[in-house]
Order: structure tokens, then sequence, then C-alpha cells
């Protein structure tokens, strides 16, 4: 089955994703994932929230097909807008590609109008922690990219609290919480940030390996506290009263078959009894950069567990 968008999460006022002020709403969290997700034959649902990515460079290209195809279907989508090649932070923050990002977040705002979503969630520069933007700039670069380009949002009035709908997801890899004061080094700050957002995995050692053999680590495999506990914390320290979303998790398979269906049902567990987590988008893909192979299609186990959270009742949000 389909099913709609969720309502905007709590920020300035707005309800909690899965809630509406409205009679008859339901709570609970979105379920959802990557475009690769919805392909998947046994896990017997349609995603509520599609993780996408864009580019600076590739704006006129919104939607995608995959993003048209989830927006089709209902869903909303978290949506990535990267630098793109040969530019940094301190030039997105003085204004150069002011013109391209404008045409693209209005081109978002536009299809949540036209698909009647409440939000559509946005990132700037997901991951900004990670080894691979380390030459976009330092931290405070990347703070004033972000605050930037948020506020051309603002001044034309596509952010919720300005009478659009877009909604904004600040994104670091886990480790990134756990390191100390790399997230209060990223962090923009609670007045341009709607939603805290930690993308977290079970890899097995994964981008140091030549080959997909992982080996069993220990009971941290399913152990979710152990990847995204970190994040959590920080966020009610930092960020008390927002949501937070997990818009990328996964498991390598391991040489256990067990191991990964058992993470996933682990999974479901620990956000049902973390009311702050908002979302959790499982990323059905091989990484592009590394061995780290985390696609279900060939694991009919992980895709039942994975099935199993989309029918659990606290998975079910929508307006």
């Amino acid at each position: 089955m389909s099913l709609p968008a969720a309502a905007a999460p709590a920020a300035s006022g707005s309800p909690a994703p899965g809630t509406s002020p409205s009679a008859g709403a339901s709570s609970g969290v979105l379920f959802g994932g990557d475009a690769q997700l919805s392909g998947l034959a046994h896990v017997g649902r349609s995603p509520a929230i599609v993780r996408t990515y864009d580019t600076i460079d590739t704006v006129g290209a919104f939607p995608s097909g995959d993003e048209t195809s989830a927006l089709r279907s209902g869903a909303t989508l978290l949506a990535s807008l990267g630098t793109g090649h040969d530019r940094d932070w301190a030039s997105i923050a003085v204004g150069t590609s002011d013109t391209a990002v404008l045409t693209y977040l209005r081109a978002v705002n536009t299809a949540a109008t036209f698909h009647h979503l409440n939000a559509v969630y946005m990132s700037f520069n997901h991951e900004p922690n990670a080894k691979f933007d380390a030459g976009k700039g330092s931290p405070a670069q990347f703070v004033a990219a972000w605050r930037h380009v948020y506020q051309l949002a603002a001044g034309a009035h596509l952010n919720a609290q300005s009478g659009g709908h877009l909604r904004w997801v600040w994104i670091l890899t886990a480790n990134g919480f756990e390191h100390q004061g790399t997230a209060d080094s990223f962090w923009p700050g609670a007045e341009s940030v709607d939603v805290v957002g930690v993308d977290g995995y079970v890899s097995g050692n994964c981008s140091n390996k030549a080959g997909g053999s992982y080996l069993d680590p220990a009971k941290t495999a399913t152990n979710p506290e152990a990847v995204f506990g970190a994040a959590l914390k920080w966020s009610a320290a930092h960020a008390a009263g927002k949501p937070v979303f997990i818009p990328e998790w996964g498991s390598v398979p391991f040489t256990s078959a067990a191991l990964r269906p058992a993470f996933i049902g682990a999974m479901t567990r620990y956000v049902a009894a973390h009311p702050q987590l908002g979302a959790v988008l499982y990323w059905n893909d091989h990484a592009h950069r590394d061995s780290c192979d985390y696609a279900l299609d060939h694991d009919p186990a992980s895709q039942g567990a994975l099935a199993a959270m989309g029918r659990d009742p606290h998975f079910q949000a929508h307006p």
C-alpha cells in the first residue's frame, strides 16, 4: 500500500512527524528508505519517505525519475542538495551559487504543493564530517554555507516557518556524534535546523576490505544503541524538542545469515522505544566508495524483517 507523507516535525509549534492538529490523525514513525528499497518484492508496502540525492550541478533535473515515482506514490522526500563539482562551502556562503540553489529549492517546494504534501525534508551537504568532504572547507565554513542556504529559502518563503513546505534536516554520520566536539563544530544552530539526522550502519569494517566477506562482529551487530545512542544523547543536550531522523541505516550481510535480520528486528524495537525518532530510512544499496554492501535484494530473511518493521503499528505515520 502507499502511505501519504507525514506531517511536519516539531519545530516552532508545529506537530511532530506523523501527527496533525486535525481530528483522527495518527502518530508514529515514518518508514522509508532510498529509491532502491521500493523495488524489494518482500517488503510489502511503499515507503512513506524516500531518500534522494541531488547536486547544484543538476538542479534543473529535479524531480528525477526516482523522485517523481516517490511523489506519485504518495511519499514525501528527504532530499539532499550537494555542492557538486568545483564548489566549496566558502563560495556557497558568499552567494556564488544562489541562482541555482533557489531554482532547486523552489522546484522542491512546488512539487510539495502539487502533490499536496505538508512537508518535504531538505538537507544541504549531508554528512559534512565525512572524510570525502574534507576538501570543501572548515566546519565553520560549512556552518556559514548551511545558514546562507537556509536563509535563501526563508527569504523566498519556502520554509515551513515562512509559508512554504521545506523542513531542514542536518545530517552527520554516527561517528560525528561519538567524537568529542565534532557535532558541535558543524552545528548551524537550532534556529536553522528542524530535524537532527544521523546516518549509521553495522559495517563489519567493510570500508577497509577489498571484498565482501564480512567477519561477524561482537554483540554490537544487533545493538542499535551502539550505533545511534551518542546521536540521541547529543540531540537531547543540544537540540531539545527537535525530532531525530535516521536518513540512512543498514547492515552488511556478515558470514552468519541470522545477524542482519536480527539487527533489523532490534532496530524495530529500538526506534519504538525512543519517541524522539521520527523517521528511519533503510539504505538498500552498495556503498559508492568502498566494499560495503547493504542491499537486501538477495536476502529474503532480511527483507522479511524489514517487512515486519513496516507492518509494526509504530511505523504507520501519515498526515
